[in-house]
């Protein structure tokens, strides 16, 4: 669990993927077929699609960091923006894209 999140905080989450089944290993993905939603919950669900960057760290035990983008930490974005957030890895398989467990993050704006 990484809740809470400052907003505007740009530093590395580290995720374990996941699925009901168990790990979801990573092999043989780059970088670039994984990607995190943020669904805004006060905001019915609005879906934003961050643009950071995700670096495999472990594909055998499914692991990667995901890194916000300048863009993710703006106001409007979720990562700069304090609210409640349903949030979720996709990872893009040759058969289409496969959604993760999701969490609830909560960002939060501090001092």
């Amino acid at each position: 669990m990484w809740s809470p999140v400052s907003v505007g905080d740009g530093r590395p989450s580290h995720h374990t993927f996941t699925t009901d089944s168990g790990i979801f290993a990573l092999t043989g993905l780059q970088n670039s077929a994984l990607a995190l939603h943020m669904e805004d919950i006060n905001n019915n669900y609005t879906l934003y699609v961050c643009t950071g960057t995700w670096n495999i760290t472990n594909a055998a035990g499914g692991l990667a960091d995901f890194t916000p983008s300048a863009q993710d930490l703006q106001s409007t974005n979720p990562f700069g923006k304090a609210g409640l957030y349903k949030t979720y890895p996709v990872v893009t398989l040759s058969t289409g894209p496969v959604a993760m467990d999701a969490q609830t993050v909560q960002v939060v704006s501090l001092p």
